[in-house]
Order: structure tokens, then C-alpha cells, then sequence
């Protein structure tokens, strides 16, 4: 387990740069897909940022107000960045809302813009989940495969990796995909595959949460999966190209490649 990471004279936290890493890739990588939808990158870049910079802040100062009477006693524990000291589920909201406001203000198209993100949030999940392996977030089941790895002195399910290489190929396979499939239906498609992973590999996991003796993220996998067949079904086989889609619906935007 590498919980800091040492350069030179300075010890680095390894959560808060993976998380620097994962979100700068992320977006990085959401503006070249949204450059091949038509969009400005620019526009792809400030949904981002601004949806992630409210999630950070929702998310922290959630926290503070729920522990209040702790932070009030000794108040500069406001600006100590623990993983635990955030409420993501009030944080997530709070960007999606950010996000929405800026799509509206800006009038960008929603599915590709939403189609832009998603490749980021898919890249950066890759890079977090990888990142968890390192700091003991993620903790596979022991295991006598011959590519398991020694992990708190046994040999376990390398489960970090295994979502990290899932989720790359997901973008990997979405970048293929996009001038086949209509927008829509890449979007369907990578929350079928975001499903599966989570069906298929949380099993792997040590200490998952279960609800009812079920593991919480391969219920949640198994619902993803269902909402996105149930999608694709309704879409239909026949469906427009996403160039010619994006184009439909951004044609003042073509000039921008």
C-alpha cells in the first residue's frame, strides 16, 4: 500500500494526485471526443471543470454541515482535504446541476456534450480505480492465479486493475464506435458496459458493501445494464451516424473541426 508518494525531499498524498491526474485526463480526453462531435473544446473543457469544481466544493462543505459542531471546536479542520471528508452523493448532484446550467446558458447540444463527459468521467474512473490499488481502496479476494498479486502479505485479485483496463477499453471501444452508432446509442452502449463491469467484477471485491446479502455495486451494475438494454431496445437497429446526428443537431457548429 502507497498512501504517499515520495518525490525528492516532498512526500505526496497518493489519493489527492491520482484524483489531479484522473480529472486533468479525463478532461482532456472529453475534449478530443467532443472535438470529433463538432463541439468547441472550450465548451467541453468549462462544462467539465465548472461540474467539477462543484462537486468538490457541494461535497465538502456538505460534509462540514453534518459535522458542524466538530468543525466549530476546532474550525481550520474546514480546509483539511481527507477522502472521508466528503459527501459525494450531494456533491455528484450539484454537478450535474452546474453542468445543466451551463449547457443551457451556452445552448450546447445536449447528447453530444453529454456523450463528451461521458468519455472523461470513463477515462478518470479508469485512472481512479487504478489509483485505488495503490492506496488499499480497492481490495481484491485472495486468489492462486498466476496474475494475482501479493497485497497485505497474500496473494489477491488485482480488482483495482481489472476496472481500470475495463473502463479504458470501454473509451477505447466508444472511440471506434462513435461514427457508427448514433450518439444516443454509444451513450447506451457504455452504460451497458459500465454495468457488466461492475456485475462482473464486484464480485471480485473484499468488504463490498451487500444489501440483503447482495453485493451494492453489482446490484447496481445489474440495473445499469437492464436500463441500457431497455435503451438500446427502444432505439432500434437502424440508427443515424452520430456525425450525421451531431450535425442535425449542431449545424452551426460543423466549422468548428
Amino acid at each position: 500500500m502507497y498512501p504517499a508518494l515520495p518525490f525528492g525531499p516532498v512526500t505526496i498524498p497518493t489519493g489527492p494526485l491520482v484524483a489531479l491526474v484522473a480529472v486533468t485526463i479525463g478532461l482532456e480526453v472529453a475534449g478530443r471526443f467532443g472535438r470529433r462531435l463538432h463541439l468547441a473544446i472550450d465548451d467541453v473543457w468549462n462544462t467539465g471543470l465548472l461540474a467539477t469544481l462543484a462537486t468538490v466544493i457541494v461535497a465538502r462543505l456538505w460534509n462540514v454541515i453534518q459535522f458542524w459542531g466538530a468543525y466549530s471546536a476546532e474550525p481550520w479542520l474546514i480546509l483539511s482535504l481527507r477522502p472521508s471528508g466528503f459527501v459525494w452523493n450531494a456533491g455528484l448532484t450539484a454537478g450535474i446541476i452546474v453542468a445543466y446550467l451551463y449547457l443551457l446558458r451556452r445552448a450546447l447540444p445536449p447528447l453530444p456534450i453529454t456523450a463528451a463527459l461521458a468519455s472523461g468521467v470513463l477515462t478518470a474512473i479508469a485512472i481512479f480505480t487504478a489509483g485505488a490499488y495503490l492506496t488499499g481502496d480497492l481490495v481484491g479476494l485472495p486468489s492462486t492465479l498466476p496474475w494475482a498479486l501479493p497485497y497485505f502479505g497474500v496473494l489477491r485479485h488485482p480488482v483495482a486493475f481489472y476496472y481500470a483496463v475495463g473502463f479504458a477499453l470501454l473509451v477505447g471501444s466508444g472511440g471506434l464506435l462513435m461514427q457508427r452508432v448514433s450518439v444516443g446509442r454509444l451513450l447506451l452502449l457504455w452504460l451497458l458496459g459500465s454495468g457488466l463491469l461492475l456485475l462482473w467484477l464486484a464480485a471480485y471485491e473484499e468488504g463490498s458493501r451487500t444489501f440483503l446479502s447482495l453485493r451494492v455495486n453489482q446490484l447496481l451494475g445489474l440495473g445499469l445494464a437492464l436500463v441500457a438494454c431497455l435503451g438500446l431496445a427502444r432505439t432500434g437497429v437502424n440508427a443515424p451516424t452520430s456525425r450525421n446526428e451531431v450535425e442535425e443537431l449542431t449545424p452551426n457548429q460543423t466549422s468548428l473541426q
